[in-house]
């Protein structure tokens, strides 16, 4: 039986998500370092060994296939003597938020596959990632550390919308519960990026990457109090944020490198968040606070990225052959 070549779409989700995971594994042996509560520490070891053993079996497939396998991140990315940078607190958080972000990750990585053994992996992660992301909330609801979404008294009886003043931004209705609930959960997303902005600008050595991570802090701030300023207006209690989801130490922990991707990677998942709350939103405010939000997220994200360039941090996904180039060397 012929072996089935990978397609460019498996091989770009194989690439990506190992390049991912190997930035993930990182923060995930860090906090199995420095959490201190034992129920945290095992939601903390069960997403390692997931993330470890996606990282080898992708391994496996790019070598069967003769691909280079990425180069990544590793353990000169992290600098594990460094002391807790974290709270618990944060940790759970960043956990579940991983959860959540691999479900549609690899959700969309396996809609996107053909050959048998690449579906399955990413069936097993979407599994995986499932699994993580219940512990993370059980653990979470168990301890109190769990944000849950409000409760709101809906109608008793089935209503159709009547006219177009239910879209008006003008004549703003109560908002609806697909409403609440993206503007709910773009704020707890915000909270984590900004806490991890904060946590690497007081650790960080570069006064070019403490800038960008500053900036990033003013952004998902502005945008914390956006969401929850709508929220307010409907008389909707927003999440709290914590000031005590980071410590007070200054030491560098992870890479510049590290930290100004996984921003990138921030970026575009939130990118996704306000794309798909505005696509599911019906009041028209909202639909363009999202829109213009989600262009502040995209410059942010370019400016990661030029940064990545400007210093040589960006790994090339793999591409086509560029045919003009091969057909100029023959010639030449």
């Amino acid at each position: 039986m012929a072996v089935v070549k990978l397609t460019a779409s498996e091989i770009g989700m194989l690439w990506t998500q190992y390049v991912q995971n190997t930035m993930t594994i990182q923060f995930l042996k860090y906090f199995s370092k420095t959490v201190e509560d034992d129920e945290i520490k095992s939601v903390v070891q069960f997403a390692e060994e997931f993330s470890s053993t996606v990282i080898e079996d992708m391994q496996g497939i790019f070598q069967e296939e003769e691909l280079l396998v990425p180069d990544g991140f590793n353990e000169k990315d992290v600098n594990m003597e460094a002391p807790k940078l974290f709270t618990d607190a944060f940790i759970l958080m960043f956990l579940s938020n991983m959860g959540k972000a691999g479900v549609l990750a690899y959700g969309a990585s396996l809609s996107a596959s053909s050959r048998e053994d690449v579906r399955q992996l990413f069936s097993r992660c979407v599994t995986e990632t499932t699994e993580l992301f219940n512990r993370a909330v059980d653990v979470g609801l168990e301890k109190g550390l769990h944000v849950r979404p409000p409760q709101v008294d809906v109608p008793r009886e089935i209503e159709y919308v009547e006219g177009k003043k239910y879209l008006s931004p003008f004549n703003k209705r109560s908002l609806n519960t697909i409403e609440i609930s993206h503007l709910f959960e773009n704020i707890k997303t915000n909270m984590l990026g900004e806490s991890i902005c904060a946590a690497f600008a007081q650790t960080t050595t570069s006064n070019e990457i403490v800038a960008y991570m500053k900036k990033g802090e003013d952004i998902s701030s502005k945008h914390i109090q956006t969401f929850s300023h709508i929220l307010d207006k409907s008389e909707i209690h927003p999440p709290m944020a914590s000031n005590s989801l980071i410590t007070n130490s200054t030491s560098q922990t992870f890479s510049d490198r590290l930290i100004v991707f996984l921003m990138s990677v921030l970026s575009t998942t939130g990118q996704g968040n306000y794309s798909a709350a505005s696509t599911a939103s019906m009041r028209y405010d909202l639909v363009l606070n999202y829109q213009r939000l989600s262009v502040e997220v995209a410059l942010y994200a370019k400016d990661g990225l030029d940064l990545m360039i400007k210093h040589g941090w960006l790994e090339e996904p793999p591409q086509a052959p560029d045919r003009n180039e091969l057909v100029a060397h023959s010639s030449s």
